[in-house]
């Protein structure tokens, strides 16, 4: 796992709305797109110092996708907001077909503190870090298009600790696995198969 430089509060990121950012995030099966594909991940938050807490977070995380695609012969994009499940999870439906980048995170952590993770890219890769006021849509490099039906985008690791820094990683599966925290350990199906074994409703 690398470790990501952390940019001090004060850092401005450009901001284009290729969508209402200011709407309510979707809960995590909610979608309001037109499309055949569908978009799962999950984001685990490990919390290792800050105010002094050392303590994990999946549930009722706010996730912020970029989608890209092509449309009428002409590439288009969008933005979207969505919030895990208990377990850290979330599924975006009747998405087209393309390519999508988890721009950042929003949660709560530490002692009553709303923090906001972005992105931006040195070079070709994606950098994590604080976010001032919010997480706008832009995306310098792109992942290449996906055409299967499930387009799973892995666990997303975060790991904070006690002066706001950011480590990131992404993992297909985890299967007892001990990460930041001395005496956590974590076992999470990777989405597609989390979501292909869950219940119907109704």
């Amino acid at each position: 796992m690398s470790r990501f430089r952390c940019l001090k509060t004060g850092w401005l990121a450009a901001v284009l709305f290729l969508s209402c950012s200011g709407a309510r995030p979707k809960e995590p099966f909610e979608s309001d797109l037109k499309g055949s594909n569908t978009v799962v991940g999950a984001v685990l938050v490990e919390n290792d110092g800050l105010d002094d807490l050392f303590e994990s977070k999946t549930s009722g995380i706010t996730v912020v996708l970029v989608g890209q695609w092509t449309q009428d012969g002409k590439p288009a994009s969008k933005g979207y907001r969505i919030r895990t499940d208990k377990n850290g999870y979330f599924r975006l439906s009747a998405v087209p077909a393309g390519a999508f980048v988890l721009k950042g995170i929003e949660l709560d952590i530490g002692f009553a503190n709303r923090m906001l993770i972005t992105s931006v890219w040195e070079g070709e890769s994606q950098i994590f870090t604080p976010g001032e006021r919010m997480i706008d849509f832009n995306v310098r490099v792109w992942p290449p298009e996906r055409t299967d039906p499930v387009n799973d985008m892995g666990i997303h690791y975060f790991r904070i600790d006690r002066t706001g820094g950011i480590d990131h990683n992404r993992f297909q599966s985890l299967n007892n696995v001990r990460l930041g925290l001395k005496d956590k350990t974590y076992t999470m199906p990777n989405p597609k198969t989390y979501f292909e074994n869950q219940k119907p409703s109704g």
